[in-house]
């Protein structure tokens, strides 16, 4: 197969067809919310999931090596009843559910939109009610914005201008201006749309596919710098073992959309064909950096933004030979705006993300491969309450730096971890029904935006050398504490958060005694590995 992208796509699709109703008698037909239709876990279907009909449109329209799917019909009927099953289950003022009934949430509304669009342009369906359906939508993300999560705000925008192209009204063009004023002017100096609170690089992968979209649809020249931009930032994360993302980022997400690159490359941004050869180029091996994907997210905008990657790949052509090679990255990055340190040297590269405590992750270059990492410190304050490092919490961390050795202090934060139970799930139903979509905007600051400083106090030090990392940790408590090392696995909700990945295998989660006051050293060596940690 030619595309790297083929094989992760066929391995993949039948996973997603497996998520959606595919009996024309069925009264459920078209849903892609197996828990719903299939397993009757829960009493409504999640609009965010009726994505899984774009991956299906375009297999249908897409031709390539050992794509069985390519003009099956029923495949193109799936997608359509995927469409028409999104027509039915829209709330009145055009908004969708995707956690709650009556949420009427803004992701997806918006993503759904712009897949359905989609659907609806490949595969030429002119219906007057799905149309008012779509237009209804459209009048709804013209009037809501989302101002922490800028990928979802993106893809509205996506979405507005593709029902903009199929039916001309000029109010969707209206409201597309709107938005993108006021995204491009969130875009940061480093090159990127924050995301609760921070840069992350999953989602930013997200925002580039929407953005991208866009600026496919419109050719707008204000678009492409900010493009690449967000390439210049993105190049420093392609890690050596092939991966990008995961603890440094503000939502911990290890995912990366492929088709914001390829349009990338379409518009001849040679930094893309550097993420991609990184990022790619063993995509086909076991033990991917994507393989552990889970089929929510799967069937969400993951395996669509492939196809659509693979479609586009095919469309540029000759752009794609774009040396990968002629790009440099500093030796020593530092990223004021997220807080992000990168190192790229001839032994290792390190990612500290010092708004975070200093969580850092240090790959071998000869090797290849992830040999450190290391997420900060936990103290157990009682059963469901846990106070940490490893928070996202650019305003209270104190961030600087003295050649190349970068600092952060501050004091943990304390984390109640949720339950689910059946008398928080009843509150959640009649919240919502009350609320709307003020519920999710209360459950982010209960669940996500949580900023509860506890009096423990911590400063980390981290030391770049050419031949070793060398960390030195403080940690102090007005009374005795018991203190962990932390695992990789983050406390912050985050839908797509928490896969699994290798580095899940290298964290160690023990206890470091009982103290008040710990002074921890931990030295890395090249080029022959050593790792030593001393407490003091």
């Amino acid at each position: 197969m030619k595309s790297r992208y083929s094989f992760f796509i066929l391995k993949n699709f039948p996973r997603l067809l497996t998520q959606i109703d595919r009996d024309p008698d069925s009264l459920t037909y078209g849903s892609c919310d197996r828990n719903y239709w299939h397993y009757k876990m829960r009493d409504f279907s999640s609009a965010i999931l009726q994505q899984a009909g774009l991956s299906l449109a375009l297999m249908y329209k897409t031709d390539f090596e050992q794509n069985i799917y390519y003009k099956n019909e029923n495949i193109k009927n799936w997608a359509i009843a995927c469409v028409k099953f999104w027509a039915k289950i829209q709330n009145s003022d055009g908004s969708f559910n995707e956690y709650y009934p009556f949420e009427k949430g803004f992701p997806p509304t918006a993503f759904s939109l712009l897949a359905v669009a989609n659907i609806c342009g490949l595969l030429n369906i002119d219906d007057i009610n799905i149309k008012e359906k779509i237009l209804k939508t459209a009048k709804f993300l013209s009037n809501h914005y989302e101002t922490s999560a800028y990928n979802q705000e993106l893809a509205s925008i996506s979405a507005l201008y593709r029902v903009f192209l199929m039916y001309g009204e000029n109010w969707i063009l209206e409201g597309v201006e709107k938005k993108l004023q006021r995204v491009l002017k969130a875009f940061t100096d480093d090159g990127y749309f924050p995301e609760q609170g921070g840069a992350d690089i999953g989602y930013l992968s997200v925002s580039l596919d929407m953005l991208g979209q866009y600026y496919d649809l419109s050719k707008d020249k204000r678009v492409l710098p900010v493009l690449e931009k967000c390439l210049n930032f993105l190049k420093y994360f392609a890690a050596p073992d092939g991966s990008i993302g995961g603890e440094y980022g503000s939502r911990n997400t290890i995912y990366f959309l492929a088709n914001g690159l390829e349009i990338a490359l379409s518009a001849g941004l040679k930094e893309a064909a550097f993420i991609k050869e990184k990022i790619y180029s063993n995509f086909n091996e076991i033990n991917g950096f994507m393989d552990s994907i889970d089929d929510r997210y799967l069937t969400h905008y993951i395996l669509n933004s492939f196809i659509s990657a693979l479609v586009k790949e095919k469309e540029t052509g000759d752009k794609n030979e774009i040396v990968a090679g002629n790009i440099t990255l500093e030796k020593t990055k530092f990223f004021k705006n997220s807080g992000l340190v990168c190192i790229n040297n001839e032994f290792y590269t390190a990612i500290a993300a010092l708004q975070k405590g200093g969580v850092i992750k240090i790959f071998d270059k000869l090797k290849k491969k992830e040999i450190f990492v290391d997420c900060g410190y936990r103290v157990h304050i009682k059963k469901g309450v846990i106070a940490c490092i490893n928070w996202q919490n650019p305003k209270t961390y104190k961030v600087w730096k003295k050649d190349d050795t970068f600092f952060v202090s501050g004091y943990m934060n304390k984390v109640s971890q949720k339950v689910s139970t059946t008398f928080v799930h009843l509150g959640l139903r009649v919240s919502s029904f009350f609320l709307g979509s003020k519920i999710n905007h209360l459950l982010k600051k209960i669940l996500i935006l949580i900023d509860k400083r506890t009096d423990i106090y911590f400063k980390r030090q981290i030391e770049f050398n050419n031949n070793s990392v060398k960390i030195i940790d403080i940690v102090e408590s007005p009374k005795t504490i018991e203190l962990y090392s932390a695992p990789t696995l983050s406390l912050r909700l985050v839908a797509s958060g928490n896969f699994f990945a290798p580095s899940d295998l290298l964290s160690k989660c023990e206890s470091l005694g009982l103290s008040q006051r710990f002074e921890i050293i931990t030295t890395i060596e090249f080029p022959n590995l050593s790792i030593k940690r001393e407490i003091k």
